[in-house]
C-alpha cells in the first residue's frame, strides 16, 4: 500500500489543534503518504458579504480560493490586505507542523471564485460568469473568464506561489460551479449559462482542461506538478463526459474514477452533531482499498463548508478504525462484524462487548435507514441553516415580535423575510418535499428514533470500559441527533398542517366556537396541539441533556459574532429556552384560528 494517499481533510484554525490533528493523522505513515489540509482560511471574507444580509454568500464566505491567500498583483488592490496576511501566515504555520511531521500537503479551494466589483470596474475585459444564485442571493458576483490567455496566467502565478510557499503540497482540489465559484456558460450555473459572447462555443471539456492545465504549470514553476481534482461540480453529464475526455495528465474528478474513496466521521453530512462515527460504515467504505484500485484515501473530519472541525477523540476512534483495516484488511459482512465486536471489546471491555457490538450494528442500519425514509431530512440545511433547533414551532408566526424572532430569524436561509418567518418547508428557495400534502407521518420513523435512543442507553451503559469516557460522547452524540431529526419531522409536518390549515390561518378575527362543536375540533387543531407539545418536549429534553453533559457534541462557534446560517451561536442553551418561552406564550394561538374540542 505504499503507494496509497491518505488525504485528511477537517476546518481547523486553532494551530495547536492543528497540531494535535497532525500528530495523529501521522499514524497512518507507516501505509502511504499521509497529505493534511492547509489551506482553511484563519477567519470569514467579511468583506464579501453585500450591505444588506445575503444566505448565498454564507456558503461562500469561509471557502478559501488561490485569491484569498496568494492574490495575483492585479487582484491584490481589490482584497484586504490584512485578511490575506491572516490567511497567509495560518497557511505557512500549518506547513511548518507538516514539514516537521514528514507529512504531505492538500487544499480544498472553490475556483474560478467571484472577485470584487471593483476589480471589474478595473479590469472590465476580464468579466466572466454571473455564478450566484438567484433565489438564495442578495447580491449579484461574477468569476473571471477563464478562457482568457490573460487569466489563466493569473491563476498560474497563484498556483506558483501557493507551491513555492507549500512545497509539500502535493493535492489541489477545487469545487466548482457552487458556493461562490463557477466558469462561463456551463449549463447548471444557478442564474443559468452566461458569460461572454466570445467565448460561448468553447466546450466544456476545452475549458476546464485549459484551466487545469494552468494549474499545473503553476505548479511546475512553483516547485513541483501537483494531482489536480475536480471536487463537487455542477456539470450536466454531457459536460461531465467532455471534461473527463479532456483531463490534462496527472488529473480527476471526484466521484468518477476507482481511485479515490471517502470515509470519516458524520460532521461533514449532520452538522451541527459532532463527535458521531459510524464504525461498521467505515470499515465498509475501507473495503474499496481492496476490491477496487483505490489510490487515494480522504478522511472527512470535519464540517462542511469550513465551519468546524472534530474533536480529537473523534479522530483519533475514526483512525484507529482505519489503521486497523490497513493492517488486517477485512472484506464481506461476516468480517465486518468480527471487526467491529473486536472494536467494541477493546472500547467497553469483555462485560459489554456483546452489547455494544449490537448497539453499534444497529447505528449503522438506523444510519442507513434515514436515508431511505426521509433523506432530506438534512441537519445541516434544516435543523442549523433554517434554525429547527432554536427557533419555536408556531401555528401563526405572525403572532410574535421582532424582539421575540430576533435571535433566530436573521440567519434562516431564505432571501425574503416572510417566507423565511412562515414556511417551515422553503429550502433554500426551494420546497422541501417528503411527503404527499395530504400526509400526517412517516412511516416508521418514530421506530427509528425509538431504536437510535436505545443505542445511546448501550453506550452510556459501557462507561466503565477502556474508552467508556468516548463512549458516552459517543451516545450524547446520537442523542443530538436524534433531537434534531425529531424537530425536522415535527416542522415539516406542523407546516403541511398549517398549508391545509390555510383558509382559517387567513380569518382576521378569532374564531368562536360553535356550541354544539366536533368532539374532535375544528380541521386539524388536534394534530397540530401534538406537534406542537412534541416540539416543546423535544426542546426540553434537549436543554437538560445539554445542561448536563456540556455543548462540546454540538457543533456551535466560539464567539457570538460567528454564528451565522451554517454555525449555531455558543449561546445554544439561551436559546433554546427562548424558544420553549415562546411557544409557551403562544401556546393558544392555534384555537384563535381553530375551534377546539367540545366535550
Amino acid at each position: 500500500m505504499s503507494d496509497m494517499r491518505f488525504m485528511l481533510w477537517s476546518a481547523v484554525r486553532d494551530l495547536d489543534e492543528f497540531k494535535e490533528f497532525a500528530e495523529q493523522a501521522a499514524r497512518l505513515k507507516p501505509f502511504g503518504t499521509v497529505l493534511m489540509n492547509v489551506g482553511t482560511l484563519a477567519a470569514k471574507a467579511r468583506h464579501e458579504m453585500p450591505e444588506v444580509w445575503s444566505a448565498w454568500h454564507e456558503y461562500a464566505i469561509s471557502n478559501p480560493s488561490l485569491h484569498k491567500v496568494f492574490p495575483h498583483p492585479k487582484i491584490a488592490p481589490h482584497v484586504p490586505a490584512d485578511y490575506v496576511k491572516k490567511n497567509r501566515e495560518l497557511l505557512l504555520a500549518k506547513a511548518a507542523v507538516v514539514r516537521e511531521l514528514g507529512l504531505g500537503a492538500w487544499v480544498l479551494s472553490q475556483e474560478p471564485y467571484f472577485m470584487p466589483e471593483s476589480f471589474f470596474r478595473e479590469h472590465p475585459h476580464l468579466r466572466g460568469p454571473r455564478i450566484d444564485h438567484p433565489r438564495r442571493s442578495r447580491g449579484e458576483e461574477f468569476a473571471m473568464c477563464t478562457d482568457l490567455a490573460e487569466v489563466r496566467e493569473m491563476y498560474e502565478w497563484m498556483m506558483a506561489e501557493y507551491k513555492r510557499n507549500v512545497p509539500e503540497l502535493g493535492f489541489f482540489m477545487f469545487n466548482t460551479n457552487d458556493a461562490g465559484s463557477g466558469f462561463c456558460w456551463a449549463e447548471w450555473l444557478y442564474s443559468g449559462p452566461n458569460g461572454p459572447k466570445a467565448c460561448r462555443f468553447t466546450t466544456a471539456g476545452d475549458r476546464i482542461g485549459a484551466f487545469m492545465e494552468a494549474l499545473h504549470r503553476g505548479a511546475e514553476a512553483g516547485g513541483g506538478d501537483v494531482t489536480v481534482y475536480i471536487g463537487h461540480v455542477n456539470f450536466r453529464p454531457e459536460e461531465r463526459a467532455d471534461v473527463l475526455a479532456k483531463l490534462p495528465p496527472n488529473s480527476g474528478v471526484r466521484g468518477h474514477d476507482d481511485a479515490t474513496m471517502g470515509v470519516g466521521s458524520h460532521m461533514g453530512a449532520d452538522n451541527p452533531v459532532r463527535g458521531l462515527i459510524n464504525p461498521l460504515g467505515i470499515l465498509e467504505g475501507m473495503e474499496r482499498i481492496v476490491t477496487q484500485n483505490v489510490r487515494n484515501a480522504m478522511i472527512h473530519l470535519g464540517a462542511i463548508y469550513h465551519r468546524a472541525g472534530e474533536f480529537a477523540g473523534t479522530v483519533e476512534r475514526v483512525l484507529d478504525i482505519v489503521i486497523g483495516f490497513l493492517e488486517k484488511p477485512v472484506t464481506g459482512l461476516r468480517a465486518r462484524l468480527d471487526r467491529l465486536h473486536e472494536l467494541a471489546l477493546a472500547w467497553a471491555g469483555e462485560e459489554k462487548a456483546e452489547e455494544v457490538t449490537e448497539a453499534l450494528y444497529d447505528l449503522d442500519a438506523v444510519l442507513k435507514a434515514k436515508q431511505l425514509l426521509v433523506g432530506r431530512y438534512s441537519l445541516l440545511y434544516c435543523a442549523v441553516s433554517m434554525r429547527f433547533i432554536t427557533r419555536p414551532l408556531l401555528f401563526d408566526p405572525n403572532r410574535i415580535t421582532p424582539e421575540e424572532e430576533d435571535y433566530f430569524l436573521p440567519h434562516v436561509f431564505n432571501v425574503r423575510e416572510s417566507e423565511a418567518r412562515n414556511d417551515y418547508t422553503d429550502l433554500h428557495g426551494g420546497h422541501m418535499q417528503v411527503t404527499p400534502a395530504e400526509a400526517t407521518e412517516v412511516r416508521g420513523f418514530p421506530r427509528l428514533l425509538e431504536r437510535l435512543r436505545r443505542i445511546a442507553e448501550v453506550l452510556e451503559s459501557a462507561t466503565d470500559g477502556p474508552e467508556g469516557e468516548w463512549l458516552f460522547n459517543l451516545a450524547t452524540s446520537v442523542r443530538i441527533y436524534a433531537s434534531a431529526l425529531r424537530s425536522i419531522d415535527n416542522f415539516y409536518f406542523g407546516q403541511l398542517i398549517r398549508n391545509r390549515s390555510a383558509d382559517a390561518l387567513a380569518r382576521e378575527e378569532p374564531v368562536i366556537p360553535v356550541k354544539a362543536g366536533s368532539w374532535e375540533g375544528e380541521g386539524e387543531i388536534l394534530a397540530w396541539n401534538e406537534r406542537m407539545r412534541d416540539e416543546f418536549d423535544n426542546a426540553i429534553e434537549l436543554i437538560a441533556l445539554l445542561e448536563e453533559r456540556g455543548t462540546d457534541q454540538l457543533t456551535h462557534a466560539e464567539n457570538p459574532e460567528d454564528e451565522d446560517t451554517f454555525l449555531l451561536g455558543p449561546d445554544i442553551i439561551d436559546q433554546l429556552k427562548k424558544k420553549v418561552k415562546i411557544m409557551r406564550d403562544h401556546w393558544l394561538d392555534v384555537e384563535r384560528y381553530l375551534a377546539p374540542p367540545h366535550k
